[in-house]
């Protein structure tokens, strides 16, 4: 027992003992500088890829702007429509566009419609190389300048490859076709010949002799509708069977609007472009007018053949309308400036241009004016244009004459057109006298004083900047 209550004594006598650690957090440098670096690195990223881009555009072209028009014109020809003697089923044997003489066999009729078989009965009878080169040249050429919105230009290029291939096809029968016809076919059997040297088609559509008295705005309005006849066709007697050219030589007629009027008063030769296949033509241009409005007609010599199916074309007139400094749209920025006279420019003592200032001197507590040289940013025939935010000139502010005989009261302001150049590496307002734009630039006068010249450089987007604002590049 006495062992036990010494024990349970000590126990009470022993102290427990806590170890208490200090931790210090340690600042390491390397790691602060590298975390400072890192963030100031994707800050500046952010803004970067956030900011609008100020872009320079170089002024180095000289360039020019041209005007399209489009219109629909008129095709008039020399052509005389020649009809069936007789009634029955049509073949030709020469080729839409084909040139005919005097004498020419152009057509047969025959009642029983059994002649298109005959001909192409014998088929050892074959094209020969040349001929389908000339085919494929015509096919080529059609599907180059095919338009799906004009589908139906197919069908008369279908047409045209029937009269082809039937006048390549009957070239060796045409010599004793009438003995062959008498020999197989019964009934009534016809033969037309060219009474007139010219080139034939089968496109009929009552403009045939059409004059250019005859030309209303109604023409160009109403439907229009023509009859292509082909081979196998049965014919009533006396019908229109073929027409023939007779010249090279066409007119293409279109009405002008008023407000186009000016831009071709002064005209006698236009240049223009065909909408369908983009060949360009040249020709004797001149005004005609009657009651229902103006019209122009170019004069052309040739090409006739190239478009003797059509009757109306479209077609654009490109206009060249002035040369200058090209400059991008973006670029342009508009700014206020004060009017001043330029009768109160004078010249000081030391050869410097500017002008007298009404003030106030306050160590002479008296009335004076002094000489400022503005920066003049444009001019015209009765004004200098000065900044707003020139020093010295303010609303109210009057101008005096050398002689003191009369003030000008500063006030007025105008709108100037320009653009911000950043030769010097801030930008500088540059007055610009616009010629002509379209949808993308500016033409704009060179050798302005005041103003642009080549090789400048300006702020391409005029909205992204502000004006003597430092441009890093």
């Amino acid at each position: 027992m006495a062992v036990s209550k010494r024990r349970k004594k000590r126990r009470r006598r022993t102290k427990k003992v806590v170890s208490i650690h200090n931790y210090r957090v340690r600042l390491n440098m390397g790691v602060f500088i590298f975390s400072v670096i890192f963030l100031y690195m994707i800050i500046s990223i952010g803004i970067y890829l956030t900011r609008e881009r100020i872009s320079i555009y170089e002024v180095s072209v000289q360039g020019s702007l041209t005007r399209s028009k489009s219109y629909t014109g008129l095709i008039l020809r020399q052509e005389e429509v020649s009809y069936a003697n007789g009634s029955g089923y049509v073949n030709y044997y020469l080729r839409e566009g084909g040139r005919a003489g005097i004498g020419d066999v152009i057509y047969t009729l025959d009642e029983s419609g059994r002649l298109s078989e005959l001909l192409f009965s014998d088929s050892s009878k074959s094209l020969e190389e040349s001929d389908l080169s000339d085919l494929k040249t015509k096919l080529t050429s059609y599907c180059m300048s095919y338009d799906s919105l004009n589908f139906h230009e197919v069908y008369n290029m279908k047409i045209e490859m029937d009269y082809s291939i039937l006048e390549l096809a009957n070239s060796s029968n045409i010599a004793n076709l009438e003995q062959v016809v008498q020999a197989q076919i019964g009934g009534a059997f016809l033969q037309g010949t060219a009474s007139k040297t010219g080139t034939i088609s089968y496109c009929i559509d009552g403009y045939e002799g059409y004059t250019k008295e005859q030309v209303t705005a109604a023409d160009f309005t109403s439907s229009y509708t023509r009859k292509s006849i082909k081979s196998g066709e049965l014919l009533t007697d006396n019908g229109a069977i073929y027409k023939t050219v007779t010249s090279d030589q066409w007119s293409l007629i279109f009405p002008i609007p008023e407000e186009d009027l000016p831009s071709y008063r002064d005209k006698s030769t236009l240049t223009i472009q065909m909408e369908k296949d983009g060949f360009e033509i040249t020709g004797d241009f001149s005004l005609f007018s009657n009651e229902t409005g103006t019209f122009g007609e170019i004069l052309i010599q040739n090409y006739m053949v190239r478009y003797l199916s059509e009757r109306f074309l479209d077609f654009e007139i490109q206009e060249l309308v002035e040369t200058g400094l090209k400059i991008p749209k973006t670029a342009l920025v508009e700014k206020n400036f004060y009017m001043i006279p330029k009768e109160y420019r004078i010249t000081n003592g030391e050869n410097q241009a500017g002008f007298l200032i009404d003030g106030y001197n306050t160590e002479k507590q008296e009335q004076e004016s002094r000489f400022v040289s503005p920066t003049i940013y444009s001019s015209d025939e009765e004004y200098y244009y000065i900044s707003l935010e020139e020093e010295g000139f303010s609303v109210g502010t009057y101008l005096n004459q050398t002689d003191g005989s009369t003030r000008y009261q500063i006030g007025a302001t105008a709108s100037l057109k320009g653009v911000y150049t950043v030769n010097q590496g801030y930008t500088v307002f540059r007055f610009i006298e616009i010629l002509t734009e379209n949808d993308e630039y500016y033409i704009v006068k060179t050798d302005t004083r005041y103003g642009l010249s080549l090789y400048d450089h300006i702020i391409l987007n005029s909205k992204t900047v502000k004006e003597n604002q430092v441009i890093y590049q």
